[in-house]
């Protein structure tokens, strides 16, 4: 009788195409970022000082006094932003020293009514008062549309306050004179420009585009007074409003009184 001799068994080959490896652990990749991206979108939660804050900013309603640190804060000039400042609104013959000014951080409620950050070149000597100032506008909610260094123009004032944009420092002279102006010591705010137009005792205004806002009989949004909440807070930080000067009437402008 023969034997009948048997085949040996062949092991199948369980080894998957690279190609195919990939795809999977792509596509598992690709899972869990639509996964987190969901999750964020839908909490929209941040954890920040052991607490859960709305946003990536405190609102108003959930500020805590160490927020005042955190998000109202001001330091010496960094070099990156001292280097956007030369030649717009730091000049070489700019009549304070780098040394003098601040670089300030602050939130501010937009005019979208979602809160945002904003960034100023103020002089020392007020930043303090900047940042208790700022951070009583934002509590209330008070509406500012933009916190820009002017730099983010080229320096150019006029396209800043057309862009409605809140500013600080910019060593620039006052208008039609050889006289710096008080912002190119930093020591002068102006708030939401062009709802608040400079208007000139001849009758000319800056922005040129603010004609709509010269009337201030006339009600309207972000429009500064004696009865605004910002003229209020200015003001009782030894501020001085140009709404309440003789001639020229600056209602965007707030200049800290120095002896």
């Amino acid at each position: 009788m023969s034997e009948t001799k048997k085949k040996p068994i062949r092991k199948k080959n369980k080894k998957k195409p690279v190609a195919e490896i990939l795809l999977v652990i792509s596509v598992l990749i690709m899972g869990i970022l639509v996964v987190l991206f969901v999750y964020k979108g839908k909490t929209n939660k941040l954890k920040n000082a052991g607490r859960t804050l709305s946003g990536d900013y405190p609102m108003p309603s959930e500020l805590i006094p160490s927020d005042k640190r955190l998000y109202f804060a001001y330091m010496d000039i960094p070099d990156m932003i001292f280097e956007k400042m030369k030649g717009k609104s730091f000049k070489e013959d700019c009549p304070v020293k780098r040394t003098d000014l601040r670089y300030l951080q602050v939130l501010y409620w937009g005019t979208d009514n979602q809160p945002h950050k904003g960034e100023l070149i103020v002089n020392v000597k007020i930043a303090d008062k900047a940042v208790d100032i700022f951070y009583e506008l934002y509590k209330a909610k008070y509406p500012i549309e933009s916190i820009k260094l002017v730099d983010e123009f080229g320096g150019n004032d006029e396209v800043s306050m057309g862009k409605n944009n809140t500013s600080c420092f910019n060593a620039r002279k006052v208008e039609g004179s050889n006289e710096w102006s008080m912002h190119a010591y930093g020591l002068a705010i102006d708030i939401n420009p062009l709802y608040n137009p400079c208007v000139f005792e001849d009758g000319t205004y800056l922005p040129v585009i603010a004609e709509a806002y010269i009337d201030r009989n006339k009600a309207f949004q972000m429009k500064i007074d004696e009865n605004d909440f910002g003229y209020t807070t200015f003001v009782n930080n030894g501020f001085e409003w140009g709404g309440s000067w003789e001639k020229t009437k600056d209602y965007q402008h707030f200049e800290f009184v120095t002896e």
